[in-house]
């Protein structure tokens, strides 16, 4: 399952509506948060091709800034509005082709710090009544947590960035490490007044550590913005998933070990095929008890080893 984040900078030229649909195309995501359209919902949604290809809500521009969406493949996935604010909106979201439910937040950062105060706040709220649902806080934070998320120009802590900490920290967001690059904004200028940012980002909340899934972000490298979209990756072959199984000798000494196996396995258990030549040998009468339960399941995974 593949998120994406991106802010356009606005998306009612037709050459920059031409830019995101390549954008799209390029990335394949199956949600998309979008932010600073500029544009009214019903616009947004007819220039994005919502009815088309797309199902997708909108939080309406404010004059010529602002403005979000939250896009979806219908034939991929499940999205419900939730709620919206003047920059943010929430979603809930089931995949069609993984075990995957929870709500996804969109954000896009104010500039001012009184309205970032306000937007967190606001956000903390939120992830706090929808708890332990596993929840995805992504888009246009506006604002970096370290200077190593900055290169040139000023390289100092301030008050918006400790805000921001703050927030993170104690929201317990956890921020899914990129690959493609350190930088998601840049000021296309050459030399000494160049200026790059890390201000796209993908946060996890509540218990995604208990899920089956490994998350995986990278920074795309698709122009047409001042930002470059970020990809977040759903796969479901992590470690909880499934974990090998394997047995050790020391087991086989332990009295009753063998009457226990039986009356573990005795439900036909697929064997994953991880156990050692050792276990099989000095078990190899559980092999004529359990073909009593089933003969072919368990045939052929004794025989075979």
């Amino acid at each position: 399952m593949k998120f994406l984040t991106w802010n356009v900078r606005g998306c009612n030229a037709p050459d920059k509506h031409r830019m995101i649909k390549r954008g799209f195309d390029q990335a394949k995501p199956e949600v998309i948060c979008i932010q600073e359209t500029k544009l009214g919902s019903e616009e947004a949604a007819r220039i994005l091709g919502v009815r088309q290809r797309w199902s997708g809500f909108f939080v309406d521009a404010e004059g010529a800034s602002g403005g979000l969406g939250i896009l979806w493949n219908p034939q991929l996935v499940k999205v419900e509005a939730v709620s919206s604010s003047r920059y943010w909106q929430m979603a809930k979201v089931s995949s069609q082709t993984i075990n995957f439910s929870g709500f996804l937040i969109n954000v896009y950062g104010l500039i001012k710090t009184a309205d970032k105060c306000q937007l967190w706040e606001e956000i903390t709220k939120t992830l706090e009544e929808i708890k332990p649902a596993i929840t995805i806080v992504a888009g246009d934070f506006n604002v970096t947590l370290s200077h190593l998320d900055k290169r040139g120009g000023v390289r100092r802590m301030c008050r918006i960035q400790i805000d921001f900490q703050t927030f993170v920290d104690s929201n317990a967001l956890f921020e899914v490490a990129y690959k493609g690059g350190n930088f998601t904004w840049t000021n296309s200028r050459l030399g000494f007044s160049n200026k790059a940012e890390k201000l796209d980002r993908f946060f996890l909340a509540g218990e995604w550590n208990l899920a089956p899934l490994v998350f995986e972000a990278e920074v795309l490298t698709i122009s047409g913005s001042d930002h470059f979209p970020v990809s977040l990756v759903l796969q479901r072959d992590g470690v909880l998933l499934r974990c090998p199984f394997k047995a050790e000798k020391m087991w086989l000494r332990e009295q009753g070990f063998s009457d226990q196996v039986v009356q573990w396995w005795k439900e036909a258990l697929v064997v994953d095929g991880f156990l050692s030549f050792q276990f099989f040998k000095k078990l190899s009468y559980v092999k004529q008890k359990l073909e009593r339960w089933n003969k072919t399941v368990f045939r052929n995974i004794f025989e075979e080893k």
